[in-house]
């Protein structure tokens, strides 16, 4: 067996390294060999001496044999130390000890699983995460602890989740800010509902929808109003496109596109009683209704101008739904009054221009001076003013308004101006009529439906308008009176703002609907009672 010189571990001969520390193996040297036995040969002999002639009795011839050399004694020789060669693997000596484990920062940890919470839940731990990532890589550091790298993952994760968010909500803080007023957002997930739909409409395809609309100016094509979308999500809307100088609402307005759109009404608008369900049941109806192209436009009106007068001195609101959509090649904003239920198609004023003749209505009529009754000079002169500012005059006689299919009232007192109310337009009507009273405000507005009806029917009619009524203005009454000369229906209710509605219905011979209304101030109660006594229909 071979020795090894280095770890004393045996190993088989011939071996050039040893199997256990992998040191080099000198190669075997010869063994030294034993002196020869007596037998073999002679005992050593002294030191040679001088040489003896022996005597030979027998006389025998012999030779002396050659000087015998002396037997060298082999000296054992040193085993050389030759260098070890690289060493591959050490052996192992000692006991095996074990090795205690160094646990991770807790912090770094900590923010990391923070950080990976937020990802998936829209970032609501993600700046937790990110502040105990920081807490944690600094820790770590300074106690040359674990975890460095989850710090590292954590802060990274985190800060881009933080960014974002950060820049989400100020895009949407107005509608976070309106959520919050109107009582909308009462939960974390309202509040995650309205930042949803913010960004939604932050959308590329979301702003031009909302783009080619209020980037036009836009002509009902049955009345001839006229809207205008200005800076700083201002509208004008002019009841005659042929006269902008007066006759005009103005306000804010908000416009919603497609799933926004369809959230808006059925989660603000509940008093409407609009479903999303019969929203996509109208959008199936018709190929050129997507959701995509859905529209609704809220009208928050601050004004009512007449005669360079604001006649209104509370706000309110009309609310819009519909479709934009291409007709025969020309844009069409298709939509319906959620009030008052009427429908409306506007085009953008350069279609309009190309396509039709500018609108020319009885408020435009410069045949029409204002003539006034029961009125002192001054009061009729200032009425004059007022028409002529406006571009629209009175009736010729100031006696009556109307014809034989509306019926006519005799205007006894008072100055009044023509009246063209865009909510009661449309080819469902056989005729209308209007009048404003430029002193006090007072709206009439006689109208008369194509479609026959029965006296269920105008009942069933009266109920659903009070019902509309209590809904909105928590007080209303109906009640059967003789108005005109005819069995009637009269609802009336009066507004926050304190103006009274009254709205009289009843049949004709031909069974024809006559929807008659009137809107007044307390302090002109005169123009109800001019209204119900000067009414005729032949």
């Amino acid at each position: 067996m071979a020795v090894c010189p280095n770890c004393g571990a045996f190993n088989n001969d011939g071996s050039k390294f040893c199997t256990s520390c992998g040191g080099a193996i000198p190669a075997a040297q010869p063994a030294p060999q034993a002196a020869p036995q007596a037998a073999a040969q002679p005992a050593p002999q002294a030191a040679p001496q001088a040489s003896v002639e022996i005597p030979n009795p027998q006389n025998q011839y012999w030779q002396q044999p050659a000087q015998q050399q002396p037997v060298p004694v082999q000296q054992p020789q040193a085993i050389p130390i030759v260098p070890a060669q690289p060493v591959y693997a050490q052996p192992i000596t000692q006991p095996i000890q074990n090795k205690v484990k160094v646990k991770s920062n807790g912090f770094c940890t900590a923010g990391l699983v923070l950080s990976i919470i937020g990802l998936c839940t829209i970032g609501s731990t993600s700046l937790f995460g990110l502040i105990f990532s920081i807490i944690g890589l600094i820790s770590a550091s300074k106690k040359n602890q674990p975890g460095k790298g989850k710090a590292i993952a954590g802060i990274i994760i985190s800060a881009i989740i933080v960014l974002g968010l950060g820049l989400t909500y100020a895009m949407a803080w107005n509608d976070i800010k309106d959520g919050f007023e109107s009582g909308r957002i009462s939960s974390p997930m309202d509040f995650i509902d309205v930042v949803d739909e913010s960004s939604d409409r932050n959308s590329t395809d979301y702003q031009k929808m909302v783009k080619s609309i209020t980037d036009e100016s836009w002509i009902e094509t049955n009345s001839g109003s006229y809207l205008v979308f200005e800076k700083g999500k201002n509208f004008k809307y002019y009841q005659s496109y042929a006269d902008t100088s007066d006759y005009y609402y103005t306000g804010k307005y908000k416009l919603y596109i497609g799933q926004d759109a369809v959230n808006q009404i059925t989660k603000n608008y509940k008093e409407y009683g609009v479903t999303e369900s019969e929203i996509k049941d109208t959008i199936s109806r018709s190929s050129r209704y997507k959701l995509s192209n859905f529209v609704f436009l809220v009208l928050e009106n601050d004004g009512q101008w007449i005669g360079g007068k604001n006649l209104k001195d509370e706000e309110w609101e009309t609310p819009y739904f519909g479709f934009l959509v291409k007709s025969s090649g020309q844009t069409v904003l298709d939509i319906a009054n959620m009030n008052t239920a009427e429908y409306y198609m506007f085009v953008p004023e350069d279609d309009y221009d190309k396509t039709n003749t500018p609108v020319t209505t009885a408020a435009t009529t410069e045949d029409e001076p204002v003539v006034t009754t029961e009125a002192t000079t001054e009061a009729t002169t200032e009425a004059t003013t007022e028409a002529t500012t406006a571009g629209t005059t009175a009736d010729p006689n100031a006696e009556t308004f109307g014809d034989s299919v509306t019926g006519t009232v005799t205007l006894t007192q008072g100055s009044w101006g023509v009246w063209n109310d865009a909510d009661l337009s449309g080819d469902k009507y056989d005729g209308t009529a209007g009048r404003i009273n430029l002193k006090t405000g007072t709206i009439i507005n006689l109208c008369v439906f194509k479609q026959t009806y029965n006296d269920s029917s105008v009942k069933a009619v009266a109920n659903a308008l009070k019902n509309s009524a209590e809904s909105q203005n928590s007080n209303a009454d109906l009640k059967e009176i003789t108005f005109g000369g005819y069995n009637a229906y009269e609802m009336s209710t009066r507004y926050s703002d304190g103006t009274n509605l009254s709205i009289f219905l009843f049949l004709d011979g031909n069974s024809k609907l006559h929807y008659i209304t009137i809107e007044y101030k307390d302090s002109d109660v005169a123009s109800y009672e001019m209204l119900k006594s000067t009414y005729k229909f032949n």
